[in-house]
């Protein structure tokens, strides 16, 4: 009889901590989020057979405790790219709207957006040098890529957790106020021109259900022949 008591009450033990754990990780319907808005410079003219002059002037960014959000829209009001960074678990997944066409691709624990382009090296340094982008206090971050050096800038005016796993700095603590990064044939350079607080709804970091899953494969395809005639 004792011994039915104990197991009785090491289930509603084991019970009671699954529900606490289960509420717990539930996300409240709305987060409050550090928005970035990137003012988008083309570092060549052309990518592959579309001249860069017609593509989109900005990007918007998301920070919050759980999500990094980013998206382009654009390109003629062709397309969307959504990469949706889920910071607890270390994924990305990558949405893309083309025309009537919805695609995502979940990628794995940290794996970089698809089409990102990562070098095979990266040597960071800090400066210490400051400057002020868009309103955030920033510091000048020289990057050695061993076939070029450039700056980037990163700002601690706010605090967010992995705030670069959809980009190649990720082994940057803080966020980016100014970087560079290659999506596919694109080459840009991506600098804060507006910076603020917002409340946003949880369910933004949601994958639509009209969005369908797609290999990586298929969507680096997809994403890489947006740059082509074909």
């Amino acid at each position: 009889m004792a011994s039915r008591k104990k197991l009785l009450y090491l289930s509603l033990l084991v019970f009671i901590l699954a529900v606490g754990c289960s509420r717990s990780s539930r996300l409240p319907e709305q987060l409050m989020a550090h928005h970035i808005r990137y003012h988008i410079d083309y570092l060549e003219d052309r990518a592959g057979d579309i001249p860069t002059r017609i593509l989109p002037g900005q990007m918007d960014a998301y920070y919050t405790d759980y999500f990094v959000l980013s998206r382009i829209e654009g390109f003629l009001e062709q397309f969307t790219l959504t990469q949706i960074a889920d910071l607890r678990r270390e994924k990305v997944t990558t949405l893309l709207r083309f025309f009537d066409s919805k695609f995502y691709y979940e990628g794995k624990n940290g794996e970089l957006p698809v089409a990102i382009v990562e070098p095979k090296r990266m040597d960071v340094t800090m400066t210490g040098e400051t400057a002020v982008i868009g309103g955030l206090h920033s510091e000048r971050v020289e990057v050695d890529t061993g076939d070029e050096k450039y700056s980037i800038y990163l700002t601690k005016d706010f605090d967010v957790k992995r705030p670069n796993i959809t980009t190649p700095y990720r082994s940057i603590a803080y966020p980016l106020s100014e970087f560079r990064v290659q999506l596919s044939l694109l080459k840009m350079r991506l600098s804060c021109m507006e910076f603020d607080t917002m409340t946003v709804e949880s369910q933004i970091f949601n994958i639509p259900p009209e969005y369908h899953p797609v290999s990586r494969q298929d969507m680096e395809r997809i994403i890489n022949s947006l740059f082509t005639k074909e």
